[in-house]
């Protein structure tokens, strides 16, 4: 799926703009991470993403996400873009609206909603519910994720997400353990399943993170369809 020149026009304006503005970078994320069905390993997904927080004084900012997902099981190459604007209530607290783009093999799907995060000590919790549509039909997304850091690096952490496409229901899960690899980068493992109309099929997914700018990490997680295929 192509991404039209008006959203990369878009996107460029808003990076000028933002460079005019002189906003801080408060906080950043590149990840690459491989996901397969346990029972299958040709049905496999990588992903390589990159996003960037923004912020425009203490309340108001945007995110942007750039994400590339290798569809091993449909041999196809799909994108992920989207843009994020967020007002904090507080330090820990923040409300979201974001629009993004799914693309692949000359088809692309628009989703859009909201999204709500807090943070604790050294863990946090967010959730968001979005609509996303297509040429050929529309539905609903939805999410709640959460994690901590117990000591010495080790993090847990959960997350579910459900998506009903005209009448097709997808439900996916998964528990996460992470070591982190000094300040900024980490490595993390997944165990989960996703459950369809047709039965449940268990995932595991292996990668890593880096963070970066003044709050090392993201207020909020990237938003894609394909989040739910077969891991985010």
């Amino acid at each position: 799926m192509k991404i039209q020149t008006t959203h990369v026009v878009a996107a460029i304006s808003l990076v000028l703009g933002c460079s005019a503005a002189q906003a801080e970078v408060t906080g950043g994320q590149l990840k690459l991470s491989q996901s397969a069905f346990t029972d299958d390993f040709s049905i496999a997904k990588t992903n390589i993403s990159g996003s960037v927080e923004l912020a425009f004084g203490p309340q108001f900012g945007i995110q942007m996400d750039l994400g590339v997902n290798l569809l091993n099981f449909a041999d196809e190459t799909a994108t992920n873009f989207v843009t994020h604007g967020t007002y904090k209530l507080g330090d820990n607290t923040a409300l979201g609206a974001f629009y993004g783009l799914d693309a692949v093999n000359g088809g692309r799907t628009d989703i859009y909603g909201v999204e709500a995060a807090q943070n604790f000590g050294t863990g946090g919790v967010q959730g968001y519910v979005a609509h996303a549509e297509d040429g050929g039909g529309s539905g609903t997304v939805l999410g709640v994720s959460g994690g901590m850091v117990m000591g010495n690096g080790v993090g847990i952490g959960g997350s579910l997400d459900h998506g009903s496409f005209d009448g097709t229901s997808l439900t996916r899960y998964g528990l996460r353990g992470s070591f982190g690899l000094g300040e900024s980068s980490k490595m993390f493992a997944e165990l989960g399943a996703l459950n369809t109309d047709d039965g449940s099929e268990t995932y595991a997914k292996i990668g890593a993170t880096y963070n970066f700018g003044s709050n090392s990490g993201l207020m909020f997680g990237d938003r894609s369809v394909f989040n739910l295929l077969p891991g985010s």
